[in-house]
């Protein structure tokens, strides 16, 4: 039996990292996908391949539609078929709306929800010659209730949201599902550099006074990715309620 394949964007290392090893746990050949961190890539794909599992790298600038064509062209000749899409990958450049310059606002946007768009566009046309694929975008609680200090980013995982219903609603005629996460804060990459009173914040805000466990994270990634009947939907996997 065919090994199915799994492009996660962004997978050099925090969350992305943590779901590239818990689909290679669950059987998935893992398409690792970074901008500038090779090395940190490369290292992800070789843990995966000495635990036994399979894995392959795989480079562009998701902002560059050209660029992500290409990838995803080279992709298609290499492995023929991403069974599950990850967006993971984004990007931050925090200042309030008084402050923010074009280019801050502009970058965060292509990057975060263009770039997201751009692999949703490429991958659904892979997905549409075998009539079926998952696809998860990773977006944020910002999304839905905004954030102060950071508009160009919670503009953008408003957009991720909006863009993943209307998906869903296009592609579940090719049998194509299309979800999205806000995953909650988490203490790895740059979650752990984020100021103290942040993070005091963050723990206020919950319910249960704990910030998102990644495993438990990407254990339902996987769960919901391999799901057969849901679409369209968002699930906020925290405990600060929206």
């Amino acid at each position: 039996m065919t090994m199915p394949n799994v492009l996660i964007t962004g997978s050099s290392r925090g969350i992305g990292k943590t779901l590239a090893h818990e689909f290679a746990r669950a059987g998935y050949k893992v398409l690792i996908h970074y901008h500038t961190q090779r090395a940190q890539a490369q290292a992800v794909a070789d843990e995966i391949t000495h635990s036994g599992g399979a894995a392959a790298v795989y480079s562009c600038d998701l902002a560059d539609h050209a660029a992500v064509r290409a990838m995803m062209g080279s992709i298609a000749e290499k492995e023929k078929n991403i069974d599950v899409l990850i967006n993971n990958a984004a990007m931050t450049r925090d200042r309030t709306i008084l402050k923010m310059t074009d280019d801050e606002w502009d970058s965060v946007v292509r990057a975060d929800l263009s770039g997201t768009f751009f692999m949703v566009q490429e991958c659904a046309k892979l997905m549409v010659k075998y009539k079926e694929g998952a696809m998860i975008n990773i977006a944020s609680i910002v999304g839905v209730r905004g954030s102060f200090g950071n508009a160009n980013y919670a503009s953008a995982k408003a957009g991720v949201i909006a863009l993943t219903k209307s998906a869903a609603r296009e592609l579940g005629r090719f049998s194509i599902r299309i979800n999205a996460v806000l995953p909650g804060f988490h203490m790895t990459g740059l979650g752990a550099t984020a100021p103290a009173d942040y993070i005091e914040n963050i723990h206020r805000e919950s319910v249960l006074g704990c910030t998102t466990d990644s495993g438990e994270l990407a254990r339902f990634v996987v769960l919901l990715a391999q799901s057969k009947t849901i679409s369209g939907q968002v699930f906020n996997w925290d405990s600060r309620i929206i």
